[in-house]
């Protein structure tokens, strides 16, 4: 147990820590000039109580990630389905699409490199630090057969990613697509991917699937499933030491 004069003197540093950090955001006399679909799209961010989750410039909720710098890694198709479906803790919110396209404009324009970075940085996805992450780099290092590399990019970058784990049953309920064509035929795995299975909570891919890349994703499953267990093994390998060294992050960015 701490006695009263060691309380005192960190009750010291932390409120020091508070003004130093406070001396750095206040200082940044930066202007931040928005479009008129930017500052829409900032309303809704607010109105939609984003903050409570997520942060900008290091500031705000640690549910989720900082969306300072997202414009630049997340691509349009995974956005329309975040903002659409959700994925994992964050909910369905269900955007229009033109409230999309405010939003996508408020991320693009405050992804400004002159302006600061805040990310908090959880390591590169290549180094497997995740399931998915270390699953993703295990198929990377592979040569896929042309419609199942296509396929998996779509999974990647869509929305299947936003719900579906590997190599076990997601948190949402999503099934292990590696085994999805011994449950489902051609046509069913079709349809599913054309217009949902509202029934079981996966709801109709938006935005809609072309029959091309429908080909393509049942193309890489076949292919998931016939190297499901070498690529599982590889997967569990990835993660093996694969943790987050925090002394070395950048907590806070600034200009």
């Amino acid at each position: 147990m701490l006695n009263p004069s060691s309380k005192k003197r960190l009750l010291a540093v932390l409120v020091l820590c508070f003004l130093v950090q406070s001396i750095f955001v206040y200082r940044d006399d930066v202007d931040l000039e928005l479009s008129m679909e930017a500052i829409e799209g900032r309303q809704i961010y607010h109105e939609s109580a984003c903050q409570v989750c997520h942060q900008l410039w290091g500031q705000g909720g640690f549910l989720g990630p900082d969306l300072t710098n997202a414009a630049s890694r997340v691509d349009e198709t995974r956005l329309v389905s975040l903002l659409t479906v959700g994925s994992g803790q964050m909910p369905a919110f269900n955007f229009n699409s033109r409230q999309i396209d405010q939003m996508k404009a408020f991320l693009n324009e405050i992804d400004r490199p002159d302006i600061g970075r805040g990310e908090l940085r959880m390591g590169d996805p290549s180094t497997g630090t995740s399931l998915q992450e270390a699953f993703e780099s295990a198929i990377i290092d592979l040569v896929l057969p042309t419609n199942a590399a296509a396929g998996f990019e779509t999974f990647r970058t869509g929305l299947c990613k936003a719900c579906h784990f590997p190599f076990q049953t997601s948190i949402v309920g999503a099934p292990d697509l590696s085994t999805t064509v011994e449950r489902l035929s051609e046509p069913e795995l079709v349809e599913v991917l054309t217009s949902g299975k509202p029934d079981t909570g996966m709801p109709q891919p938006v935005p809609e699937l072309l029959p091309s890349q429908v080909d393509d994703l049942i193309a890489y499953f076949f292919w998931l499933n016939g190297h499901r267990g070498a690529l599982e093994d590889d997967t569990r390998a990835r993660q093996v030491d694969r943790n987050v060294n925090w002394r070395l992050l950048p907590w806070w960015e600034y200009r």
